[in-house]
């Protein structure tokens, strides 16, 4: 079996330097994780009589808030690397004629050192009118799943009923979410990040439940409706102090980021909080090291992908189609072990 093997040395960048934001004071040392990530991809039950398998898998790049230090690729087939054209996400793309019906394995191997993004007291007075430098069309729209029905916009208007200013009505928004949804993955629905669904048991005086995706959905679109813009980020959470160095199935996190003028975007990791209510302060404009990012965005359309289908979000898993089709014969494992920093 032939193997493609891609390395990538990127700088490293100074990561645990004191962070400060216009607008607010010196924030702590911000904490460092230096890992190594394996990603592995099994493809199964090929159909016989398939022409043409893409695969898209998620590949990880360097950000404000993490440094891909090296990559090696492993893969039967050749591999190349390419862009979503609205989000700018990386995905590693391979086209396979005549795919085996055995099926085959793609493996990634990641070196990273992760950030703790922290944001410092936020002076709710220094808030800047709304710049118009950047793009934010897209973080303002509503989306498949995270809508801004009726619903959503009287909800925002509750939370943020006498509130001024971003910071302000954010934080109202934050405090409705956290008193009004459990993290619960038991109710059939979850994980889609459907408003609708989440609105449905709110407005029938039930708690709404979900896990990140719902959160965070139901954040962006209330946010939106305030005319706030709000990034959804997806990754794989590492457990904090812990190696994993088996392969493990499934899994992933996801968070968001909403944008302050004068101070940038602020990050929140709203289901987090939930799960340790102590800890509501600090996902209140922070996010932990203990993470990988694969992606942004969500209703997400892939470079030469063939099907009209958009993809709610993209990442961890890959996307694949055969001949044209979506196809979801594969499982998707990861590992993670610490590197020691110097």
């Amino acid at each position: 079996m032939m193997s493609v093997i891609k390395k990538v040395c990127i700088p490293v960048m100074v990561l645990a330097a004191l962070l400060v934001i216009p607008g607010g004071v010196f924030a702590k040392t911000a904490n460092t994780r230096t890992f190594e990530l394996t990603y592995s991809v099994s493809v199964k039950d090929v159909p016989q009589n398939a022409s043409t398998l893409d695969m898209w898998i998620p590949y990880p790049t360097s950000d404000e808030d993490q440094n891909i230090i090296g990559v090696n690729i492993e893969s039967p087939y050749p591999v190349a690397i390419n862009h979503d054209p609205e989000y700018g996400n990386s995905a590693l793309f391979l086209t396979i004629k005549n795919p085996p019906a055995k099926g085959f394995t793609v493996k990634a191997t990641y070196k990273v050192k992760r950030s703790e993004l922290l944001t410092p007291k936020m002076n709710y007075s220094k808030e800047s009118p709304i710049d118009n430098n950047e793009d934010f069309a897209k973080w303002l729209e509503p989306g498949k799943y995270a809508v801004m029905n009726e619903a959503v916009k009287r909800f925002a208007e509750e939370a943020t009923a006498g509130r001024v200013g971003t910071l302000d009505k954010a934080r109202g928004i934050y405090e409705f979410i956290l008193s009004k949804m459990d993290y619960n993955k038991q109710i059939p629905g979850w994980g889609k990040g459907d408003v609708n669904r989440v609105c449905l048991a709110i407005d029938g005086g039930e708690t709404g439940t979900g896990n990140c995706t719902d959160f965070h959905s139901l954040f962006a679109s209330m946010m939106r409706s305030q005319g706030i813009p709000v990034k959804f980020e997806m990754g794989y959470p590492l457990t904090p102090g812990a190696n994993q160095t088996e392969l493990k199935k499934g899994g992933y996190h996801c968070w968001a980021k909403f944008y302050v003028a004068g101070m940038g975007w602020i990050p929140v990791d709203i289901s987090e909080a939930r799960k340790d209510i102590s800890r509501k302060e600090y996902f209140w404009g922070s996010i932990c090291e203990n993470r990988i990012k694969f992606s942004e965005g969500r209703d997400i359309t892939l470079p030469m992908q063939q099907s009209s289908k958009k993809l709610n979000y993209f990442g961890p898993d890959p996307y694949i189609e055969i001949d044209g089709k979506p196809f979801d014969g594969f499982e998707r494992f990861i590992a993670y072990s610490d590197i020691p920093e110097a």
